[in-house]
């Protein structure tokens, strides 16, 4: 499964991209997750099965619906708290949910 997380920079969610990465692994599952400025999703977007939007870009979610909807099952916001306390497992299963919903 690969998972895309998009902010503002890049940079921010490398702890959550981290903890993302562990908590599938303790929970079986395979996930290629990597976060990615706004501007740079582009070359990874088609490989996406969720795309997990930052709180600080949440503006744009309605144009990365309209631009990746059909090509990327899951599009969601982060819930602001769990993204803030780096909430992995929460952020995982609900969007994990949401995949499992498409498939």
């Amino acid at each position: 499964m690969v998972i895309t997380l998009v902010c503002n920079l890049g940079m921010s969610t490398s702890i959550l991209v981290d903890k993302l990465i562990k908590y599938a692994a303790e929970k079986g599952i395979e996930a290629d997750v990597e976060a990615r400025a706004f501007q740079r999703i582009e070359d990874r977007i088609h490989d996406t099965d969720i795309l997990l939007i930052g709180p600080q870009v949440r503006f744009m979610t309605k144009q990365f619906e309209e631009k990746y909807g059909n090509e990327v099952p899951v599009i969601m916001v982060m819930d602001m708290s769990d993204y803030a306390l780096t909430r992995a497992d929460k952020i995982f299963d609900r969007a994990y949910e949401e995949y499992q919903k498409k498939q």
